[in-house]
């Protein structure tokens, strides 16, 4: 039986990995996995999937989504060529939304990036090392850092302000993409310099460069639709044919070279200096045992007391000691993961962590088995550069 068939072929797959996360994708699931990013294809590239034929599908297990595309009939050379051409300068844009608040927290990333700044990725990238099913999407092959990755966002309405006096002719807003122009709409010259005001809505979405005098001043990108409440930043697909070989989605010819170009992110861990707070109550039996102390006698007491854990790489110090209060600090950040393990124990252990008296002496004991981790509901950068965890119990 002959009929009109039509056949989608892989086009481009994005993964995020986030190695906080014990399979390094995503929380523990039973049923359904629930992906920390919601991807949201832009308005741009919802008319670009209609005029190419392309179909959009999350992938919720690597993090990602997957973009397949029509094909024409497979060619000689055994690869197969768009059903319809791109348009020049084509590129599809994804919002990345965050749906767990909590990966500003646990991946390695500045606390507060500031106002209209989000994370940009393309595969505009230059590494012929990196491998077709695992090509970074960030500046840096090891994962992405808030110094390379963010960048300025800017809507229509684009205002620079210099230090120096600006003249008709001598500045400019580039569209790196397409390499078009547009000059200011107004310049404002007065005592403290120039204002220049720019309308880029004759622009397509993209990264553009502030020139002045041949000076590239700023860097940022233009997006014509506002970012949703929530975003975290935008993962840009360039299909020009002169992306990097690697890097190449669409070949000269139209052609899809198998196999399809995975694009990846990745997000280390944050590490964080724990700190337990131990606050004891009037009548808690370690508060009574040390008041009957004498003061020699209870600076030994608190001399050997500590947190102790079964990871010989891993040790505690007192912070601040009151007689209500007793911090306990780790001598070095520690990694925050989804599954603490103990990295010294040959069973692979559960990381465990306690809260002990007379350590070194016969009477040795516990009074605090089984502490707990760090919540993941928020860090302390007030004594910056230190990141604290802190945990707070009470006895």
């Amino acid at each position: 039986m002959s009929g009109l068939q039509t056949k989608y072929n892989p086009l481009f797959a994005v993964t995020v990995r986030q190695l906080y996360y014990d399979n390094k994708v995503l929380a523990r699931y039973r049923s359904e996995p629930q992906p920390d990013f919601k991807i949201v294809p832009t308005a741009e590239t919802l008319q670009l999937f209609r005029q190419m034929d392309l179909v959009f599908k999350p992938a919720p297990t690597t993090g990602g989504f997957a973009v397949y595309a029509r094909v024409g009939e497979q060619t000689g050379g055994g690869v197969y060529p768009l059903r319809y051409k791109p348009a020049k300068y084509a590129k599809l844009s994804f919002w990345l939304v965050t749906a767990n608040p909590a990966l500003l927290i646990f991946n390695d990333l500045p606390l507060q990036p500031g106002s209209g700044m989000y994370y940009y990725f393309s595969n505009r990238r230059t590494d012929n090392a990196a491998p077709r099913n695992d090509l970074h999407i960030s500046v840096a092959a090891g994962g992405v850092k808030g110094a390379n990755d963010l960048v300025r966002f800017n809507g229509s309405g684009y205002t620079y302000q210099s230090a120096s006096v600006v003249n008709p002719g001598d500045a400019s807003v580039i569209h790196r993409l397409s390499g078009a122009s547009l000059e200011p709409k107004t310049i404002i010259n007065d005592s403290a310099g120039s204002k220049l005001l720019f309308d880029l809505s004759a622009f397509k979405s993209g990264v553009c460069e502030l020139i002045i005098s041949g000076s590239t001043k700023e860097q940022f990108y233009y997006a014509p639709e506002p970012p949703a409440a929530n975003v975290f930043g935008l993962v840009e697909i360039d299909l020009s044919a002169t992306v990097p070989a690697n890097y190449r989605v669409v070949e000269p010819d139209l052609t899809l070279t198998p196999p399809a170009p995975v694009f990846s992110l990745e997000f280390p861990k944050r590490k964080t200096t724990w700190r337990y707070t131990v606050a004891l109550t009037p009548n808690s039996p370690l508060y009574l045992e040390m008041a009957a102390l004498s003061a020699p006698d209870k600076a030994d007491f608190l001399n050997r007391l500590n947190v102790v854990t079964n990871d010989t790489a891993i040790k505690f110090k007192k912070g601040n000691v009151s007689d209500t209060a007793i911090e306990f600090v780790s001598l070095s950040p520690i990694a925050l993961q989804e599954v603490y393990i103990s990295g010294s124990s040959t069973e692979h252990d559960r990381l465990g962590l306690a809260l002990k008296k007379y350590i070194g002496n016969p009477g040795e004991a516990t009074v605090k088995a089984d502490l707990p981790y760090p919540p993941l509901t928020g860090v302390n950068n007030l004594q910056a550069p230190n990141i604290y965890s802190d945990i707070f119990l009470t006895l």
